[in-house]
This record gives structure tokens, C-alpha cells and sequence, in this order.
């Protein structure tokens, strides 16, 4: 059902974000991979913006609004894939 998809949606998220928190702080293995100036911003950028539409999705499903809860899902699913893959590319 919905809101099991949503549920799951919204663990990913933390889940990742969390990852994130944890590998720029402390020591890095390899510093070249910091996040530093356009990378760093547009990096966190993108985490501050899934977090906040992860909260409207939750939101609207508690609101029974689950078409908008979806199509926020699926912004907030682009969104962690475009993050993925800057991560791939060591720019977060």
C-alpha cells in the first residue's frame, strides 16, 4: 500500500543522509574526496532539499493527499539517484 511505500521511501532517505553526515565529518581516507566549493554546495544543497521534500511527502500522506505524496516521492527518488551518482563521481 501506500503508505508502506512511502514509509520505506523515507527510511532510505535518513539512511543515506545519514551515510553523508557520517563520511564528511572526521578524518577522511582520502581527502581529494571532500566535499570542496561547487561540489560541496550543490552536494548539500541536494541533501537539505530531499530532506525537506521527504518531510512534505510524509506530510501529505498524513494528510491522505497520497497524489501528492507520490509525485513527491518520485522527485525525492530523482533526487537521491542525481546524489548517488555525485557520489560515484567523488563530488559529495
Amino acid at each position: 500500500d501506500i503508505t508502506e511505500v512511502l514509509a520505506r521511501e523515507a527510511t532510505d532517505t535518513k539512511k543515506l543522509l545519514a551515510r553523508n553526515d557520517k563520511a564528511g565529518k572526521g578524518k577522511s581516507p582520502t581527502p581529494q574526496l571532500r566535499r570542496t566549493g561547487i561540489a560541496a554546495e550543490g552536494a548539500d544543497q541536494l541533501e537539505s532539499t530531499i530532506a525537506d521534500l521527504t518531510q512534505q511527502m510524509l506530510a501529505a500522506a498524513g494528510e491522505l493527499k497520497f497524489e501528492l505524496a507520490g509525485r513527491l516521492r518520485d522527485e525525492v527518488q530523482d533526487l537521491k539517484k542525481e546524489l548517488r551518482a555525485m557520489e560515484r563521481a567523488g563530488h559529495a
